[in-house]
């Protein structure tokens, strides 16, 4: 058992606020983060040192995504708009303004459309939206979207899979949806998902599995294309990330004790670690722990040496797997 890995990790303050969403480059050079303040970051991965935000937005910023050739970053934030910026140069590419608070937001493969979600307020209902950002007049909000869909129920989470083809939404009620772009409409839907919120989903380097975590404490993992249910993954505490990584069957789970209940909380017992767990076992074989609070955000480094959480604490950690984790061989 790897019980206590050990890591070289980074600790790195630059939101005043508790964070929301990291996320890293394809390359893995990049670290993109968000927060409850008003300013995504942008970090070297390398050595945790930050190269500057993106200012422009005057709320809590829910989500963020990177494209795939690291042109493009968009964020959904609570000031009830959606942005497109220019990763490089920190510009403003574009400004969608939403009727509610932007709840979730994804880029696709190509990088070419944009999924966000909106939340349900007074005689707002929530509402999934795809912008093609190719064409100017959609991303300054000038013309009708690529697709605006009505949701029953509000979406946490939204992540695409197959490319540009479909895209997939986590609800507020524990259900998956699928939705085909090319037909605009509903192509598959799992009721019984989860029992309570989906708080997020990712996909694993190939699109082929869904990874979601939930408030009734488990992750599961899905097919992406049929949204069957194959795996499912146990905490003691809700999971508020997870994430698959892209050299190991390996899956890791980050949550704990809700935040408004951490000060009557004892660190030990609010379960704050992030957890490794094996892919098809099931079964929990490390831990690490770093954190003052719950764990908020995940993300596997693509080369799987490594993870990025960020925490309720206001921190992000660079944690960098030791040899002998890409040695380790499971026993079961």
């Amino acid at each position: 058992m790897l019980r206590d890995l050990v890591m070289r990790p980074l600790s790195l303050k630059g939101h005043e606020r508790a964070l929301t969403r990291v996320r890293i480059n394809r390359d893995g050079d990049l670290l993109f983060s968000a927060a409850k303040d008003k300013s995504p970051c942008v970090w070297y991965t390398e050595n945790g040192e930050r190269i500057g935000t993106y200012d422009g937005h005057n709320g809590v910023i829910w989500d963020i995504d990177v494209s795939w050739d690291t042109r493009n970053l968009c964020s959904a934030s609570g000031d009830s708009s959606v942005k497109l910026w220019d990763c490089e140069h920190g510009k403003s590419l574009g400004t969608i303004n939403t009727p509610t608070v932007a709840r979730s937001i994804s880029i696709s493969y190509s990088g070419n459309l944009l999924a966000f979600t909106t939340i349900k307020m007074t005689h707002n209902m929530a509402t999934l939206y795809v912008y093609d950002i190719r064409d100017s007049a959609q991303i300054e909000g000038e013309s009708l979207p690529a697709l605006k869909h009505t949701l029953v129920n509000q979406a946490n989470a939204c992540v695409w899979t197959h490319l540009d083809d479909t895209l997939c939404i986590g609800t507020e009620k524990g259900n998956l949806q699928q939705y085909d772009i090319r037909k605009g409409e509903m192509s598959n839907f799992n009721e019984s998902a989860h029992k309570l919120q989906v708080h997020d989903m990712q996909v694993n380097s190939d699109q082929s599995f869904i990874i979601t975590a939930s408030k009734d404490k488990t992750a599961k993992l899905f097919n992406a294309r049929t949204l069957d249910c194959l795996k499912a993954y146990r905490a003691e505490r809700p999971v508020n990330s997870a994430a698959i990584s892209p050299t190991h069957d390996h899956v890791i789970l980050g949550g704990g004790e809700e935040a408004m209940n951490v000060t009557q909380t004892a660190r030990s017992s609010g379960h704050f670690e992030a957890k490794l767990y094996h892919l098809v076992f099931e079964e929990e074989f490390a831990r690490f722990k770093g954190h003052f609070g719950p764990i908020n955000t995940l993300a596997f480094h693509p080369s799987g040496n490594g993870v990025v959480s960020g925490g309720e604490d206001g921190y992000i950690r660079i944690q960098e797997f030791d040899s002998d984790y890409s040695s380790f061989v499971y026993d079961c």
